[in-house]
C-alpha cells in the first residue's frame, strides 16, 4: 500500500508482519505483533495524510515527509538502537494527535491556547477518544507512561542536544532535499551511541555531518523567509476559516487533504481569493529594507556531544573540538541576534 508520497511501501505478508520501505532504513521488517497493531490504527494511518511541510510541500516537493513516515522513523531508530520497548511505542505514537497542516494550528488558534501549541494540548485527548488508549492497555503496557515523554530521554530532549525525534526529521529532510547523500546518513547512523541514557556521537566526523545537515536546514528551509510567510499567512487564512465558520476546530483532527479540500470548496469569496494568492508567480525573499512582513525568528542550533572516550566516559560539545563548527555557529547566532526576519513577497508579470 502507497502513502500519498509513495516514500514508505508496504507489503503485507500477514496479520501481524509488515515489510517495508523507509527513504533512511531501506527496506526492513515490522515484525512485533503489537507494533503492528499500533501502526495499523487509524489514529496513525490518519498521519499518512499529514505534510510535516504542510502547504510548503505544494511549492517544494522534493519536502515531502508525512507524520506517518516521521513516526515509524522515530520508532525504527529507537529498535536499532534497542530502546525499550514502552520507548519505541511513545517514539511510534508520539505525533499522533498532531493537527492537519502541522504548525499552522499554532497560528490559527493564536490567542486561544496560551503557552503550549494546539495539538499538544490536545494530546492526552486525542490519545483516549481515538481508542489508542484503549489498545495501548489491552496489549499489556502503561498508556499513562507511554503517554509522557518526560520518560523517554531516546525519544525527547532539549536542543541543542540531540534526540531520536530531532534525528529522524533532520535526516529525513536532508536526504530529500539532497544536502545529505545515502552515505552520509549511513555515517551519521553509525557514529551514532547511547551513553548515559541520551544520544551522543563516537567520533567528530559524524557529528559534524549532522550538526552542519540541521543548519542548513534551518538557514535554508525551516528559517527561510517563505516558511516564514507560509506559516504565518496560511495560518492567518485558516484563523480566518475558522472564524467564519469554514472551518470548525474537530476539522483539525482529520488530515491535510479533507481540510484543504474544505478550504477549496468553500463559498466564502474571502477564502477562494486567499488560496488564489498561492500561484507560481509568487516570489518570496528576504529584504531587510523594504519588507512586507517582519516575523519573529526562532534560532534552531544542535551542538551534540561527543563521546571522545569510551572508558572515562568523557564527553565534550561538537563546539569545543571542532572550530570550524565553533565559528559556523556563533556567526549564525551573531547575525540573528535579533530574531527578525524581514520578508517580502511580490508577483512576477509576463509581456
Amino acid at each position: 500500500m502507497l502513502t500519498p508520497t509513495g516514500k514508505i511501501k508496504e507489503k503485507i505478508d500477514n496479520p501481524t508482519k509488515t515489510s517495508i520501505f523507509d527513504i533512511i532504513w531501506g527496506n526492513t521488517q515490522i515484525d512485533d505483533p503489537n507494533i503492528y497493531q499500533l501502526i495499523s490504527h487509524p489514529a496513525l494511518q490518519r498521519l499518512k495524510r499529514i505534510w510535516i511541510s504542510t502547504y510548503g510541500y505544494l511549492f517544494e516537493l522534493k519536502r515531502n515527509s508525512t507524520r506517518y513516515e516521521h513516526s515509524v522513523g522515530v520508532y525504527l531508530l529507537l529498535k536499532h538502537f534497542n530502546a525499550s520497548i514502552e520507548e519505541q511505542i511513545a517514539g511510534l505514537i508520539h505525533d499522533v494527535s498532531h493537527t492537519a497542516l502541522s504548525h499552522v494550528s499554532t497560528y490559527a488558534f493564536l490567542g486561544k491556547y496560551e503557552g503550549e501549541e494546539f495539538h499538544e494540548l490536545q494530546h492526552r485527548r486525542f490519545f483516549k477518544e481515538s481508542g489508542l488508549y484503549d489498545l495501548v492497555t489491552q496489549l499489556g503496557f502503561d498508556p499513562e507512561y507511554i503517554s509522557n515523554e518526560n520518560n523517554f530521554p531516546l525519544l525527547e530532549n532539549s536542543l541543542p542536544d540531540i534526540c531520536a525525534d530531532r534525528l529522524d526529521y533532520a535526516l529525513r529532510d536532508g536526504l530529500h532535499l539532497q544536502i545529505l547523500s545515502r552515505q552520509q546518513v549511513n555515517k551519521i547512523l553509525q557514529g551514532l551511541v547511547v551513553h548515559d541514557s541520551e544520544f551522543v556521537f563516537a567520533n567528530e566526523e559524524s557529528a559534524f555531518l549532522y550538526s552542519f545537515n540541521f543548519y542548513l536546514l534551518n538557514l535554508l528551509h525551516y528559517g527561510s523567509p517563505a516558511e516564514a510567510y507560509f506559516n504565518n499567512d496560511f495560518g492567518d487564512l485558516v484563523k480566518y476559516a475558522v472564524e467564519a465558520g469554514v472551518l470548525l476546530e474537530e476539522d483539525w483532527f482529520s488530515d491535510d487533504v479533507y481540510l484543504l479540500d474544505k478550504l477549496k470548496n468553500s463559498t466564502d469569496g474571502k477564502v477562494l481569493d486567499w488560496l488564489g494568492n498561492y500561484n507560481n508567480r509568487m516570489v518570496v525573499y528576504e529584504d531587510t529594507e523594504n519588507p512586507h512582513k517582519v516575523f519573529s525568528e526562532k534560532l534552531r542550533v544542535v551542538n551534540p556531544k561527543v563521546l571522545l572516550e569510551a572508558k572515562t566516559g568523557e564527553v565534550k560539545r561538537l563546539t569545543e573540538i571542532s572550530a570550524v563548527y565553533e565559528k559556523i555557529i556563533k556567526d549564525y547566532v551573531e547575525s540573528h541576534k535579533e530574531h527578525n526576519l524581514s520578508v517580502r513577497v511580490d508577483y512576477k508579470e509576463y509581456i
